[in-house]
């Protein structure tokens, strides 16, 4: 491996670390605020949805942020020719690689290619962390 390639992947490291505390903070949070299942067991619902929809926008944003750093020097690599550098562009393909495993129209060439995989897999995990929870509060609203 390259010095670059190990830089990324150390920032792809770091960010799903970042983001197992963020998340289990969010959930917490989630938790503390929803509703009380008992008077409101719909709004709580509701609330876990809007509130997990947002965890992950912002855990999609701070990926965006990352790839422009990192893609702001070239030894990083690139994504395919015609990708922009607006802001939109970088929250589209960090979007899409967190929530589709990294299936997208674009390509990551270089080491950036370390970060797109690190971010694939922790979109798969914290989304299917946030399944499981939305799964357990819709299990405690409706036992009854």
């Amino acid at each position: 491996m390259t010095d670059n390639e190990l830089t990324v992947l150390s920032w792809g490291i770091g960010l799903l670390f970042a983001y197992g505390a963020f998340h289990m903070a969010g959930l917490e949070l989630i938790r503390r605020a929803k509703p009380k299942q008992k008077k409101h067991r719909h709004l709580g619902l509701l609330f876990t949805f809007w509130g997990l929809a947002i965890l992950h926008l912002i855990e999609i944003a701070l990926a965006a942020l990352l790839l422009a750093y990192l893609l702001s020097f070239p030894e990083n690599g690139s994504l395919t020719e015609g990708f922009g550098s607006s802001a939109a562009d970088f929250l589209y393909f960090a979007g899409v690689s967190f929530a589709t495993l990294g299936y997208t129209q674009l390509e990551a060439h270089g080491a950036i290619r370390l970060l797109v995989m690190t971010l694939s897999l922790s979109g798969f995990m914290l989304i299917t962390w946030s399944a499981t929870f939305i799964y357990t509060i819709w299990g405690e609203s409706f036992r009854d």
